[in-house]
């Protein structure tokens, strides 16, 4: 897991190395390499060490016919790719990716994990830009006329470019906490969609495999499907953890994996935490943020992000990412994906699982903190997206939103706060395996009277029992106005934009 930044732009030079360390470094604090100059491009790339952690500074790769990659992420499924295309076996990911570019055999949808990449050939040609399937990992770009930047962080591109702030994505993070559809909250920064290559356009899509095709899948094959995951997601020559929780994603985790160190936060009183403690699991580290801590690491993030946090619950995984990074740990699990699915947003999906048309508004009064106008550009980008699809029935089309759009939100804030701290995050729900099962079960097998991922909460009865299973899941939200100073006397909501917005100022 790592941070990189890679330019053609001929403003860039090494003048520049110190700011673009200073805005990557948290990302890779292990080592990072010095600002590289190759066939007409800079490339910087700083270094957390997961898999072949003895090998030092790794990247960025120059290969033998003078091709450079800079990588964020893992190929978990590396050994397997290695003997089947070189007869080898690799220790690295980062060389067994390499070596695919290099030869020009690499197929996109045949690497199993989370990752960002770009590779510019012997030539100084840009040859690939991708993204992992579901959006793990973050990929930015900067384009500047014939010239292009890619980043790990949008911060990077503020410090470097002039931007100007997107009055669109600020309407999109006041309705949906996220610049869904901006890709960034900076007219001069996008992003690269979850499945898609820059150059060679989209190799996944979601929506083919939501096609209505149902079938019977039962409690071993969903057992075996998450195994498959959990067990690739543990691959890690460095020592790891579970972010653990009262919910049944997190708990199923724990049961079918094999994790000695689990993690866990709140406030004082917190109902999560206050369950967790009466189980007396071994080896559960169990925090308990203050007012004025919160305050500290929110301040902290928010400085080194250089743009809005999504939720407040960012700043607490950041704060237990960090007692997990003092206890030696450098990967930690957690339970995304599971809701979006399995259908766990109740509400949402039990309407749409219940209705014959999809009504658009309702559905954006449904998803939306704040519904934009129908006369706003906002409005306007949610229709249009859905205009352009087909769509199997309504349940799908809530589907599909959810895991293509919602869930790379989720994914970045993990994946932020989790760095912040030095500390890979991995989703082991949130893949392929999981998903092209999941797709299979139909809205009567997955939503209830009331609750929604019913194979999933079968499953863990084996485990937890019934009461556990479909027990109502209480959320501890943060109450911001113990935290911030409030003369106005917003509400807790209302003060989370007032003071994350400030860094755009």
């Amino acid at each position: 897991m790592c941070g990189f930044f890679i330019t053609n732009n001929p403003v860039i030079n090494q003048e520049h190395h110190k700011l673009i360390e200073d805005s990557l470094r948290f990302r890779g604090p292990d080592c990072s390499s010095d600002l590289i100059e190759h066939r007409g491009w800079l490339a910087y790339h700083s270094r957390l060490s997961i898999i072949d952690i003895n090998s030092g500074i790794n990247q960025p790769v120059i290969d033998k016919k003078g091709g450079l990659l800079v990588f964020n992420g893992e190929i978990l499924n590396y050994k397997k790719l290695g003997f089947k295309y070189f007869d080898t076996e690799f220790v690295s990911d980062t060389s067994l990716l390499s070596e695919l570019l290099s030869s020009e055999q690499l197929l996109l949808d045949e690497l199993d994990g989370f990752f960002a990449f770009v590779y510019i050939d012997s030539q100084g040609e840009l040859k690939s830009a991708a993204r992992d399937r579901f959006g793990v990992k973050p990929l930015f770009i900067h384009k500047d006329g014939q010239h292009i930047s890619f980043s790990s962080e949008p911060n990077t591109f503020k410090k470097l470019f002039t931007t100007t702030v997107n009055p669109i994505a600020i309407e999109e993070y006041r309705a949906t906490r996220s610049p869904i559809f901006s890709g960034s909250y900076f007219n001069e920064v996008d992003i690269v969609s979850p499945g898609y290559c820059y150059v060679s356009g989209e190799y996944f899509d979601c929506l083919t495999y939501l096609n209505g095709e149902y079938t019977s899948v039962n409690k071993e094959e969903l057992k075996e499907s998450l195994l498959k995951g959990l067990k690739t997601r543990e691959i890690s020559d460095a020592p790891l953890g579970l972010l653990l929780s009262r919910g049944i994603d997190s708990n199923l985790l724990k049961e079918l994996g094999d994790f000695n160190k689990f993690y866990t936060i709140g406030f004082s009183g917190d109902e999560d935490i206050e369950y967790l403690k009466s189980e007396q699991i071994d080896n559960l580290t169990v925090s308990e943020c203050t007012a004025a801590e919160y305050k500290e690491h929110f301040n902290y993030l928010l400085k080194l992000r250089g743009e809005p946090m999504s939720v407040p619950n960012e700043v607490l995984l950041y704060k237990i990412s960090k007692e997990a990074a003092n206890d030696g740990i450098k990967v930690l699990l957690s339970g995304e994906g599971a809701d979006e699915f399995f259908a766990g947003y109740d509400r949402i999906f039990k309407w749409a699982a219940t209705v014959n048309e999809f009504n658009f508004d309702t559905f954006i009064q449904m998803y939306c903190y704040i519904a934009p106008d129908k006369s706003s550009d906002l409005y306007k980008c949610f229709y249009e997206l859905f205009a352009g699809k087909v769509f199997y029935s309504p349940f799908e089309t809530v589907r599909w939103f959810f895991i293509r759009y919602h869930m790379p939100v989720l994914f970045r804030r993990l994946d932020f706060a989790l760095m912040a701290a030095g500390i890979e995050g991995r989703e082991p729900i949130a893949n392929h395996h999981v998903f092209e099962l999941a797709a299979k079960i139909s809205p009567k097998a997955l939503i209830g009277d009331v609750l929604g991922k019913l194979p999933l909460r079968d499953l863990i009865c084996d485990f937890k029992g019934e009461s556990f299973a479909y027990e109502k899941k209480v959320g501890f939200p943060v109450d911001l106005t113990k935290v911030f100073d409030n003369p106005n006397n917003l509400s807790s909501y209302d003060l989370w934009f007032e003071q994350n917005l400030e860094v755009l100022k």
